[in-house]
């Protein structure tokens, strides 16, 4: 009696897996040039990201200003190229929105200091 169940458990079982949607059609295989594609995309948005903070790092103003706390603007530059991820999306806006405030003499300067100064203490604490 077993050996019937097992029969039919196995008749079964082949019913259903060949009556299934085929789990790997070629609709949903991403080819080499999806995946070429997608990893070049991110570099670029990282690198725009990087390109960002370190313009922002690079002007007089934050230059003068890190050297008025005694924070070595060079050392925080070369951190730039190790962030990675929500990371360097999140300090991109802060240096993308304090460098419009210092380009433009925003009337909020003394927060887009504070920024900036969180931006350079956030990378040098990175490369620590």
């Amino acid at each position: 009696m077993t050996r019937r169940y097992g029969a039919m458990t196995y008749l079964l079982v082949g019913m259903l897996v060949l009556s299934g949607a085929p789990v790997f059609s070629a609709d949903h295989v991403a080819t080499q040039s999806d995946l070429d594609n997608a990893v070049a995309k991110t570099l670029r948005q990282e690198d725009a990201a990087r390109g960002t903070i370190t313009s922002l790092l690079q002007r007089p103003e934050v230059r003068s200003l890190a050297k008025g706390y005694g924070l070595d603007v060079r050392r925080a530059e070369a951190a730039v190229g190790t962030l990675q991820g929500d990371e360097l999306q999140s300090l991109s806006l802060l240096a993308a929105n304090a460098d419009v405030q210092l380009a433009g003499g925003d009337q909020v300067i003394s927060i887009s200091l504070v920024t900036l100064l969180l931006i350079i203490i956030i990378v040098i604490l990175v490369t620590r």
